[in-house]
């Protein structure tokens, strides 16, 4: 059996914009929302045996048509970092195109095994009732721990993987459904392991995790312990100074704090996701960079600061190996 990450995605909450004539929005390549899929396959025969997708925003569903052949085509689980749209826009796309293919294949269609916290659940259910009473089977987390804890590991079955949730501070997705002035903690990073390695999925959060850099607590310190020394660290890079607009936080990290938390984690290799650059302004670093542009800039600073390992963008379609046995 052989585990890998694939790369379906790595664009930011609007990808292009109408009406923007930067780099980015007038580019006619395929892009996506940040996703990734975690993937099982046979050894010999390639053939996928097991599916858990993490995040399902705008372009997803293309990018598994794109790279998953037919006979492949299978989810065993879907895991959400939040509820925000552009991470689960294409769930009705992604559900109903299951439930075709169970009916050419004449199958029953089964309902997807799906994680995420309990303040997700509640947007997810106000904003997708169908999809989730009819075609999803969900295991909500039910608890609102505070960023830098480590939540219980996802119960996947699958043996040599383990996917463990650790609970991050987002400001725009941390917002009851009930009471919008309320904060509920409501989104999630993901650790990824086997025996030979370890991936953290770590996009959307803010730049209040301050306890990367200085936990304050046993459990924090237990939490920053898990993420240390990745072998892959796939990390939020909304822009390359700004997380501050008028005042109020975007809700995402810029590439300055993303080598501060780096410094902190030295992973082997940090993998730049849920690029923008649109709030830098026009003739800023960061505006309308391409993810070459982006890379460049970011190996620079790198270099000079000497952090840990190497940092790049990911291509859609990209597979990280996990584990080969």
């Amino acid at each position: 059996m052989k585990y890998s990450l694939v790369v379906n995605g790595i664009g930011h909450a609007f990808l292009r914009e109408f009406g923007c004539s930067c780099g980015r929005c007038t580019q006619r390549e395929h892009v996506a929302n940040t996703s990734v899929s975690i993937i099982a396959a046979d050894n010999k025969s390639n053939e996928v045996v097991w599916h858990a997708l993490v995040d399902v925003g705008l372009g997803v569903v293309t990018s598994l048509c794109n790279l998953v052949k037919p006979e492949d085509a299978r989810l065993d689980w879907l895991l959400f970092t939040h509820w925000h749209p552009d991470h689960s826009l294409e769930l009705n796309r992604l559900c109903e195109t299951l439930r075709r293919t169970a009916r050419l294949r004449s199958q029953p269609f089964t309902p997807i095994s799906t994680w995420c916290r309990n303040g997700t659940a509640q947007w997810l259910q106000k904003t997708y009732s169908y999809e989730w009473h009819r075609c999803l089977d969900p295991d909500r987390h039910e608890g609102c721990e505070p960023p830098g804890r480590v939540l219980d590991p996802v119960q996947t079955g699958t043996a040599g993987l383990k996917i463990t949730p650790i609970s991050v501070s987002h400001y725009t997705a941390d917002i009851d459904p009930v009471n919008f002035k309320d904060r509920l903690f409501s989104s999630a990073s993901f650790v990824v392991e086997t025996d030979q390695k370890k991936a953290i999925l770590f996009w959307d959060i803010d730049n209040t995790n301050d306890w990367i850099v200085n936990p304050a607590s046993e459990e924090q310190e237990k939490t920053v312990a898990l993420l240390s020394e990745a072998d892959y660290v796939f990390i939020d890079c909304f822009n390359w100074t700004v997380e501050n607009i008028r005042g109020y936080n975007t809700g995402h990290i810029s590439f300055s704090t993303v080598r501060q938390y780096m410094k902190a984690l030295q992973p082997r290799e940090t993998l730049l996701m849920h690029i923008s650059g649109h709030e830098e302004g026009l003739g800023n670093p960061g505006w309308g960079w391409l993810d070459g542009k982006w890379e460049q800039e970011a190996q620079k600073i790198w270099q000079e600061e000497s952090v840990s390992g190497i940092v790049r963008v990911p291509r859609i379609g990209e597979e990280f190996p996990l584990f080969n046995d």
